[in-house]
């Protein structure tokens, strides 16, 4: 799917418009992690380790679970943090690649009996995994098992075959969430009606100080304690006020917003379309926000181009009416 044909809205109309609906659905529960991602259709997957379940939620006029599948974890309990720990990661990732069964028999041989019926990348680890957190390894999948019911794992999440196929028929690659937890916890829509309040309204002043070029105020959204792979705070505001110095127009749009939240970091995804009179560029600005004693603050952010992703030839051959109904 081309992420810029939904409609994008901006913040301020979103946060009046979708508290609204969630105060028809107070009393309904749903995971806390889902702050915000609330598009008719979409889609998030959540992975509960504790109590080995992964849980398909999708929107429409509220969130409801469409499926949801046994599943096996790690072998060992607790958050991932280095390369052969045995350990499922703790976070919010998104599926990179997909695989079919007999793909990954041709790279594996009959290692690749343990995947099943196909399997999916989870983009660990991430942005957020190696900037703030220093985690390492790679390789963690959503896949399927050999014959009859999945067992624990090197730290993938591994599902029945016949489940498998049904989970190819929700996700899109790319763009569905993936929430991993240890034990998930569950919050009213009108308790999330009250974060979505508070984040919504953060976001808002944030992109409204940067474009009137308020660099004061725009500044006063980071904690001092942000980092990114190039920047601390101080080096951070020494080139934002360069910056300011050389640009002082712009215009920035906010589309397609999804607010997520995992160990209290709230994980903020848009597309961003920025105007200026010596940059125009539109990407997947990522913003995450912990909540200090004067406020939310922004401890890191970056920003990558948009890209489509597919899945490999083989996957689109194998599961082709899947994939269509998906995709």
């Amino acid at each position: 799917m081309n992420v810029l044909n939904r409609s994008g809205k901006i913040l301020f109309f979103l946060a009046v418009l979708y508290l609204s609906v969630f105060s028809l659905h107070a009393g309904e529960l749903r995971p806390s992690g889902l702050v915000f991602n609330d598009y008719p259709g979409s889609t998030v997957v959540v992975i509960d380790k504790s109590a080995c379940r992964l849980m398909v939620y999708q929107f429409q006029e509220s969130w409801k679970m469409q499926q949801v599948f046994p599943c096996t974890t790690g072998k060992v309990f607790g958050d991932k943090f280095r390369e052969g720990d045995l350990k499922t990661p703790i976070g919010i990732y998104r599926l990179n690649q997909a695989w079919a069964g007999w793909e990954l028999a041709q790279y594996y041989g009959n290692d690749a009996n343990v995947y099943g019926t196909g399997a999916f990348e989870v983009s660990y680890p991430n942005y957020f995994d190696q900037v703030i957190e220093r985690k390492e390894g790679n390789g963690i999948w959503i896949h399927g098992t050999t014959k009859g019911d999945p067992i624990p794992t090197r730290g993938c999440i591994s599902i029945s075959n016949k489940n498998f196929l049904e989970l190819t028929r929700a996700v899109e690659l790319g763009d569905t969430p993936v929430i991993i937890e240890e034990k998930v916890a569950f919050s009213t829509n009108e308790e999330l009606a009250r974060e979505q309040q508070l984040l919504l309204g953060t976001i808002e002043a944030w992109r409204r100080a940067w474009e009137s070029n308020d660099i004061g105020n725009y500044l006063s959204f980071y904690s001092v304690n942000f980092i990114t792979e190039k920047w601390n705070f101080d080096s951070w505001r020494k080139h934002k006020l360069n910056v300011n110095t050389q640009n002082e127009r712009r215009r920035i749009l906010i589309n397609d917003l999804s607010v997520l939240k995992s160990k209290n970091i709230y994980h903020i995804r848009f597309i961003q379309n920025y105007t200026s009179s010596v940059l125009n560029d539109v990407g997947f600005k990522h913003l995450f926000l912990v909540k200090e004693a004067d406020g939310l603050k922004i401890v890191s952010e970056n920003w990558t181009p948009l890209k489509q992703l597919s899945p490999s030839p083989a996957f689109q051959y194998a599961y082709k009416e899947s994939v269509q109904n998906s995709m």
